[in-house]
């Protein structure tokens, strides 16, 4: 990257990696360059135009995600959505701003996240509603923090911490099979829920990321 960053959101479209805020627009370079994308092929970095449409430029990045080809990132007192097939930039709509809290992820084009009270819901952009996620209530606690989601294989994937004994704490994860039923209703079936590591008190988890291998 040509600026430094930290907080900075990150998407990948078409292979390319976008990379968004973690800086303040305090200088030139910082301004021409509060979003940059990187271009595998040509192991290139290149400045993307986010001067325009009086966008409002946060330095820190709490989220994001890429649904339908286009980078939602959520700020502290708005988000922005970026698409790079046509250079657009755009606030994202009040109902996901209000509603996006913690880390998400998407599976089949519906952005996960948990809310207020610990519950996983889903944001559907195609109608800009947010629906919980039914059928897990009994089988996961409340996601109040420390929580983070993946994609992995089509599954979503949640990973939390959870208090071991005095020495350590627990890593759990659980895997969900996620639909949505004949009546619009966003149901998941939890396939296995377990501790898959212990690591020392005092300990967190950062972030969660599916890799291929």
């Amino acid at each position: 990257m040509r600026i430094s960053r930290e907080f900075a959101a990150a998407g990948v479209v078409d292979g390319r990696i976008y990379v968004i805020g973690g800086c303040v627009v305090d200088t030139w370079a910082k301004s021409r360059n509060w979003a940059e994308v990187f271009d595998p092929k040509t192991e290139r970095w290149d400045s993307v135009d986010s001067g325009k449409d009086d966008l409002l430029r946060e330095k820190w990045m709490h989220g994001s995600a890429v649904v339908n080809e286009r980078i939602y990132v959520m700020a502290d007192r708005n988000g922005v959505v970026y698409e790079p097939k046509t250079k657009r930039w755009e606030s994202v709509e009040s109902e996901l701003d209000l509603g996006w809290r913690g880390r998400a992820c998407v599976v089949n084009g519906i952005l996960y996240c948990y809310d207020y009270v610990g519950n996983i819901r889903g944001f559907d952009v195609r109608n800009g509603a947010w629906k919980e996620l039914r059928g897990v209530e009994k089988e996961l606690p409340r996601f109040l923090c420390g929580a983070t989601m993946a994609n992995v294989g089509g599954k979503l994937v949640v990973v939390w911490e959870r208090k071991g004994n005095v020495k350590e704490m627990e890593v759990w994860c659980a895997e969900i099979e996620v639909e949505e039923n004949g009546e619009g209703e966003l149901r998941g079936r939890v396939e296995w829920c377990d501790v898959v590591h212990k690591v020392p008190i005092g300990s967190s988890i950062v972030h969660c990321l599916a890799v291929s291998m």
